[in-house]
């Protein structure tokens, strides 16, 4: 039986600035614990105490958070065999997160005063993610004993709380998107993971990871199932977890029983496009392919306005490849129900298949303005006015995304545009302005070293010794000569990743000129 793929990264629109999650994704202010910050001296001491105060004040006046009372958490540190009396020499990470789980807190602040002197005294300050036990350390901030100062730099820390886990989230998962879209499942896992564990209520990122999990060439299975019933344990009508699971019924040859779960997602949720996919793939499963479609069709023969006939027939068609077939289907329910947003997407992923590129963009122009900040969707939109000729409109297009955010993504894709139609010069240009954009960054180092190394790698991959591919393998080695210099410059995690592709770009470069040089040789 096939297992059905993942959706491209671009249709499933990762969110992109994500709050900070409760446990279990739940609804509600976020419960945040905070530990007195070490000090090393009186005056240290004075503003420990001063900026306790004053976040606390600070939490009990936002809507978004949920201050845990100081004694509870003393009694947890003593529970621990930590002694409260030991906080001015600060606390490690480990106590804190447990310590803040056992009085139900989402996350633990904590710190320390350092003295400096006559100057400014420095406060280093860490966010801990209690689900996942990781710690997000903010930038250390300077301040003097002074009342106004302490209390303006507890309004700081605390507005900055969502940002501080938040962008560490994002970062993992502008990480994810690319690493699916090129599929490198190694490292999208990897990368959704650690979204995961700063951010433990990424429920979208969870149902990415178990989709990557479902897929035939990594067949993680049981993995995938449990994300799904954790998903389901704190939200029982989640239709995407509901459909994820008949996946996994699907995949263990339990057609029946998936088309219980198939019928439940749809009932949960009647525009979870997936769910009707799973449940005309559990009817052919049963051995009834052709009793689905007449079905459908004999559904749709008696009542053209059975539109849920309709649709799962549109995406039966669409399962079994037969596009073509399936657009008209489609075009009907969206006539009558043009909000249907996730079928739209289908339509316009059934018009990419078939070649129809500028439908497939009209389309997502309609979502598009549905959904204007939707970045992803705007840059999968680019990507098809470039395939339908509109090489200005997604030029246009990807310089505003460029404009309003800065995505790294995007100026990706312009440089794709501009080589795809011959443009080399302007799009070195667009490498420098990324470079330009996130200086010494590491990740648009590795961006740019990757997309110099695939484009290296397939010219070396041309094998038929003749002269005609010399130029082939010259490009190939200025490619990967150019995928060295940016990757070489990578670090943090991604650091052993870009030098595994360094490694592998040299040695490219030695394959070339091997075959370069016997061509020469041979046609002397």
């Amino acid at each position: 039986m096939t297992r059905l793929g993942l959706f491209g990264f671009c249709l499933s629109a990762l969110a992109c600035g994500q709050a900070v999650a409760s446990p279990g994704g739940t609804d509600g202010p976020v419960n945040v614990a905070v530990v007195p910050f070490g000090y090393g001296d009186s005056d240290s001491r004075w503003i420990s105490g001063k900026l306790y105060d004053a976040i606390e004040s600070e939490l009990n006046e936002s809507a978004d958070y949920a201050f845990v009372d100081r004694g509870d958490l003393e009694d947890a540190f003593s529970d621990l065999g930590f002694n409260p009396s030991d906080f001015q020499y600060g606390v490690p990470p480990d106590i804190a997160c447990s310590a803040a789980g056992a009085v139900q807190a989402d996350l633990v602040v904590y710190g320390f005063v350092s003295p400096s002197g006559e100057g400014p005294y420095q406060v280093s300050w860490n966010i801990g993610v209690v689900a996942s036990g990781s710690t997000v350390t903010p930038q250390p901030s300077t301040v003097i004993r002074d009342n106004a100062q302490v209390s303006a730099l507890a309004d700081a820390m605390v507005r900055s709380i969502q940002e501080q886990v938040g962008q560490r989230a994002q970062n993992a998962l502008s990480m994810a998107e690319y690493h699916m879209s090129v599929e490198n499942w190694p490292m999208a896992i990897a990368s959704l993971k650690q979204a995961l564990q700063v951010d433990p209520g990424l429920v979208q990122a969870r149902l990415d990871l178990a989709g990557i999990y479902m897929r035939s060439d990594i067949d993680s299975l049981d993995r995938a199932q449990v994300i799904y019933e954790e998903i389901l344990a704190s939200d029982a009508n989640n239709s995407d977890a509901l459909a994820g699971i008949g996946q996994v019924l699907l995949a263990r040859d339990n057609a029946p029983e998936a088309k219980d779960y198939f019928d439940r997602a749809i009932a949960a949720n009647p525009d979870n496009a997936s769910a009707y996919v799973g449940l005309a793939t559990a009817y052919t499963s049963m051995g009834m392919v052709d009793e689905a479609v007449a079905s459908f069709e004999s559904a749709v023969a008696q009542n053209p306005q059975n539109l849920q006939a309709r649709y799962a027939l549109g995406l039966l068609y669409m399962q079994l490849g037969d596009n073509e077939a399936a657009i008209p289907n489609i075009e009907s329910v969206l006539a009558s129900n043009p909000s249907f947003t996730n079928l739209r997407l289908k339509l316009v992923s059934a018009y990419s298949e078939v070649g129809r590129h500028a439908d497939a963009a009209d389309n997502a122009i309609i979502v598009l303005a549905e959904q204007p900040d939707n970045t992803q969707l705007a840059i999968y939109t680019a990507q098809l006015e470039a395939r339908a000729g509109r090489t200005t409109d997604a030029v246009n297009r990807l310089e505003s995304v460029i404009s309003s955010t800065g995505d790294r993504q995007a100026y990706m894709l312009l440089a794709t545009v501009y080589r795809d139609s011959g443009q080399y010069g302007t799009m070195q240009q667009v490498f420098s302005r990324l470079r330009s954009a996130y200086p010494n960054d590491p990740v648009a180092n590795y961006m740019v070293g990757a997309f110099y190394y695939q484009a290296g790698s397939r010219g070396a991959q041309v094998s038929e010794l003749v002269v005609a591919n010399i130029p082939i393998w010259e490009e190939a080695i200025q490619n990967l000569q150019s995928a060295v210099s940016y990757l070489s410059q990578v670090s943090g995690y991604r650091s052993g990743q870009a030098q595994e592709m360094v490694t592998a770009a040299t040695n490219a470069i030695a394959l070339c000129e091997e075959k370069i040089d016997r061509v020469r040789r041979y046609s002397e």
